[in-house]
């Protein structure tokens, strides 16, 4: 209850739409690397969201770039996965791979962008309320249905750095699908032109 009450509080803060984005998971193919691009539309398209970068420690060099900018609060490493999972629940979308957030609000009314890596939507996100799927689309090995526990060991990696299956989510497509969500809670109509 403290945490929720924590969570509630905070989010009343803000006044425009808020956009929680989970930089990684526990793998290698839960990083997705067009984050920063995302981040920059959102934040040129709708300037009174806030965007909420969380993750673990390592995740805090991810949201680095960031760091200056006021609406966007960079709580990688900062905050614990209880205030990550409770602040998820009030947020107006949720981004990120596979992972612990996005399930945590999986029912959830709140909406979710999920980037599929080892699960398709049929064995994961079928059931979900208010989400938006994105499957990687011509990727051999997807779905391997493996934790990567290992590395890269028994996982493809992209020339990006990154795994295929995370590549293979284009920035456009997932842009697409911030505008149809943010879309629904501001006036007037979300524009690609910076």
């Amino acid at each position: 209850a403290d945490e929720a009450q924590w969570a509630q509080k905070l989010r009343a803060k803000v006044d425009g739409p808020v956009v929680c984005l989970a930089l990684s998971g526990g793998s290698v193919h839960k990083v997705w690397p067009y984050v920063d691009t995302i981040v920059a539309r959102i934040r040129l398209a709708v300037p009174n969201a806030v965007v909420v970068l969380t993750g673990g420690p390592a995740d805090a060099v991810l949201a680095e770039p960031w760091r200056r900018d006021p609406n966007v609060w960079c709580n990688a490493g900062k905050w614990s996965i209880r205030q990550t999972m409770a602040f998820a629940q009030c947020a107006d979308l949720v981004i990120g791979p596979e992972t612990g957030v996005l399930n945590a609000v999986s029912m959830e009314n709140v909406w979710k962008i999920l980037f599929l890596s080892h699960s398709t939507v049929k064995n994961l996100s079928r059931d979900w309320v208010n989400t938006i799927s994105c499957v990687p689309e011509q990727v051999a090995c997807y779905p391997c249905h493996q934790l990567h526990t290992r590395g890269f060991e028994s996982c493809t990696r992209h020339e990006m750095g990154c795994a295929v299956c995370a590549v293979a989510i284009d920035a456009n497509s997932v842009w697409q699908a911030v505008k149809k969500v943010l879309g629904t809670m501001i006036a007037g109509q979300i524009t690609d032109e910076y």
